[in-house]
Parts: structure tokens; sequence; C-alpha cells
């Protein structure tokens, strides 16, 4: 499968950076702020991927609490103020985002200002031309919603999918793209077309050279 010269719809945590530690920091306190046990990085982890109201909600039912809007804005609180304290671009992924002459785009289930937040903290948001958050459509991945919002707001009728989990896979079969699975990153992107395992080897693949 060639997937040289088309354009990119990236997925962000997992994918583009290692956000782990800024997240479950976030989880972590807002647990403790309303009187629960912290989780720690491997056990919030496993909640990641369906947005911040899923992740939230699993965590405070994993800690032995009942969910709720105090609990959920003490998460929104701690994350906006730390939102890029730990969280680092995969090494080689700036560079990847520098060479590629292709248009771009986020699609991403976290949060879009969140994710715009982040974006700008790292330095690399003038690279995508669309970026699509987890409430700024109807429907999340795995649903291909945003990925076809953001092929239209490219001007582009097809791309690849590049993420690190079922959701990316699914919302990139549901939308009949290509797919590259990252092995890097939070989730397992099982069912991928194609899965690499470092960032080298998928900028091989994006940034192939006619021979």
């Amino acid at each position: 499968m060639t997937v040289r010269g088309l354009p990119v719809l990236w997925d962000l945590d997992g994918t583009l950076v290692d956000s782990i530690a800024d997240i479950a920091a976030a989880v972590d306190r807002a647990l403790a702020d309303n009187g629960l046990p912290r989780l720690g990085e491997a056990r919030v982890r496993r909640h990641i991927g369906s947005g911040a109201q899923h992740l939230v909600s699993a965590c405070v039912e994993e800690a032995g609490g009942g969910m709720s809007e105090a609990i959920l804005d003490s998460f929104f609180t701690a994350y906006r103020a730390d939102v890029a304290a730990h969280t680092r671009l995969y090494p080689g992924i700036a560079e990847l985002l520098d060479g590629l002459d292709v248009p771009q785009a986020v699609v991403t289930n976290k949060p879009i200002g969140l994710t715009r937040a982040l974006l700008d903290a790292l330095g690399i948001s003038r690279h995508f031309g669309a970026v699509y958050g987890g409430e700024s459509l109807p429907r999340r991945k795995p649903d291909p919603m945003m990925l076809m919002a953001a092929m239209s707001d490219l001007g582009v009728r097809t791309a690849v999918m590049v993420g690190d989990g079922p959701h990316d896979v699914g919302a990139g079969r549901a939308a009949g793209l290509p797919v590259i699975g990252v092995g890097w990153g939070i989730a397992t992107p099982d069912g991928a077309d194609i899965r690499v395992e470092s960032v080298p080897e998928l900028a091989a693949l994006l940034l192939e050279k006619e021979s």
C-alpha cells in the first residue's frame, strides 16, 4: 500500500504526543480533591481514548466513587493549568511534521480547548489546516464524522489516518481511508493496514520518494 503524498489525519495523544503523565496527574488531582484515592499512570492509561467524560467517569468508578460535575470540573481545572508540564512530542515527530509537504489535520477525542492549548504550547499548531476535538461535532471517533469534516476543511477527498488505537482504526475504516497504526502509543491499533514501531519507520512511509 502506498500512502506517500496523501494528506495526513493525525490522532494526538499516543500518536504525536506522549501526554500520559499530565493526563494522569490531572485525573489523580481531581480524584484527591473529591476525597477519592489516586489511581496512578498505569491505571489511568487504560481509560484514555474515548474523551474526557469517559476517562474521568471510568477512573471515578475504578476509584470507588460516583461521577459528578464537580469531579469533571476539577479534572479540567487541573489539566488546563498543566496541559504541557511533562507532555512532549515523540522523538522525530517535529522533524516529520516539518518535512511533510501535504495538508495535515488533527482529529482527536480530546476536548477541543485542551487540544488547541496543547498544540500551541508545543509550537506545532501551524502544521494543521484543520483541528477537531471530542466535542467539535455530534459524534467522535470511531465514527468517521470528524475525519470527513477535516478532509472537507483541507479541500481533499482522501487522506491517510495515523493513530495508536482502535478508535482511530475504526474511524479510518468507516471513512474509507488507509490507516497506519503506531506501536508506541497508549492503545493498540489492531486492524490497521500498516503498523509501524518507530517514527523513522513512519517517516519512511510518508516521506518516501519516487525511485
